[in-house]
């Protein structure tokens, strides 16, 4: 019996699948509606394993408001998202690619671009960041419920190509309104600075979670306020001693905070003794991903379409225009093959509904034809009539075509 209940027992080949036990709950107080910005994630071709924990940390720069499941297949076409996308009012992809020179992200607008191209000139992923630091922050679900702040910095409005890229990156975030904003909701930041030319140019990319903690603090009150128990006292004389040991304050604590960094919250927020009327001091603590790229391409349409902007390749007008005339050429030749197959399309539609109301006919006639021969004679005959007339004769003159071999038994 022993072994009978060992073999019962036992597990099949492969790894236990985990379930979530813990169910998310939206806190953030933010109604998502069709004007809500949504992204698509993923990466086509092949890429190394840095380049898909990226697509992982992007999925958390953006939460709530992408697919954190979706996977991308060898076999899926940039068609199937766009389809996929306008059932699920998403307006945004973010597309990850390698080749042998560097990688590549591709911020597009669905469904009809543009598409702006930046490489990739360093990263620095979410769990890099974690092992670089003392006491990494440990993020709950929470903070992925509502979506960041988005702060730009340093984008020219007189530059075309800077002006498009700033409303791109701020058109894939949510619009916050302070009428309706909680201000429990606002747990990360997301910064888009533009470096300067003296700095090698380009955008970088830095994700932050906002802390809040109580000022004019010592350290001693600041254990006591995190511990669940008391902490033991038998050291000490007095519990003055605990309290103002290693100075009284501590830099955390928020007594060295300066005066610009101080506010007084209007509502409850996150974390022991942010309260109503409190004033805390505001620390911002980056989790990743960090990234440097440069714009090298804007196109028109959906990863193809006419290039309005390359970094590296300037035209002068007429190369432009000849480009443009290739473009508008090309398109006007899939226009054609597209009506093209679409007459085809309906014409052997309306052949096939000819042919199966031709095989209807046929099949009535072949029904009627000897219930009224036998009708009009009165009696059984062997398929000729009195005027020497068969029955396939009979059916080529009441069908108009000619019988099949197969109906009337062949020719006589």
């Amino acid at each position: 019996s022993k072994i009978h209940n060992w073999a019962m027992g036992r597990r099949k080949q492969g790894r236990r699948i985990k379930h979530k036990t813990q169910k998310e709950t939206d806190t953030s107080g933010q109604v998502l509606d069709k004007d809500t910005p949504r992204a698509f994630v993923f990466s086509r071709g092949k890429v190394c394993a840095a380049v898909k924990d990226l697509v992982s940390d992007l999925k958390n720069v953006l939460a709530p408001n992408t697919a954190r499941s979706l996977r991308a297949h060898k076999r899926n076409k940039m068609r199937d998202f766009v389809d996929v996308a306008g059932q699920l009012n998403v307006s945004f992809f973010l597309v990850l690619s390698s080749t042998e020179k560097a990688s590549y992200l591709r911020l597009v607008r669905s469904p009809r671009g543009p598409t702006l191209t930046f490489r990739l000139n360093s990263y620095t992923l979410a769990s890099d960041l974690a092992a670089a630091l003392r006491r990494p922050y440990s993020p709950s679900h929470k903070i992925w419920q509502s979506a960041p702040l988005l702060l730009l910095s340093e984008f020219d409005s007189s530059v075309s190509h800077q002006q498009l890229t700033a409303t791109m990156l701020q058109n894939l975030f949510p619009t916050i309104k302070a009428q309706t904003l909680q201000l429990s909701s606002c747990r990360r930041v997301v910064l888009l600075h533009h470096r300067a030319e003296e700095e090698d140019g380009g955008v970088e990319l830095r994700h932050f979670v906002i802390k809040a903690a109580r000022t004019n603090v010592s350290k001693g009150v600041k254990k006591l306020m995190r511990s669940a128990k008391l902490p033991s006292l038998g050291r000490y004389a007095d519990i003055s001693e605990f309290m103002l040991r290693n100075g009284g304050y501590s830099s955390e604590s928020g007594a060295e905070t300066d005066e610009e960094e101080k506010v007084t919250l209007p509502q409850d927020y996150h974390g022991r003794g942010a309260e109503s009327g409190q004033q805390v001091g505001i620390k911002l603590q980056e989790i990743g991903p960090r990234i440097r790229m440069e714009l090298v391409k804007v196109q028109e349409g959906l990863c193809d379409g006419a290039v309005l902007y390359h970094a590296h390749i300037h035209k002068n007008e007429q190369e432009a225009s000849d480009v443009a005339a290739r473009v508008s050429a090309r398109e006007a030749t899939r226009q054609e093959r597209r009506e093209e197959q679409k007459d085809n399309v309906l014409r052997k539609r309306a052949v096939a509904e000819e042919k199966a109301t031709r095989r209807k006919r046929r099949r009535e006639a072949a029904v009627a034809a000897p219930n009224m021969h036998k009708a009009s004679t009165g009696d059984d005959d062997d398929g000729i009539d009195d005027d020497g007339i068969d029955d396939a004769e009979w059916y080529r003159r009441a069908v108009g075509e000619l019988p099949e071999p197969e109906m009337f038994g062949g020719p006589r």
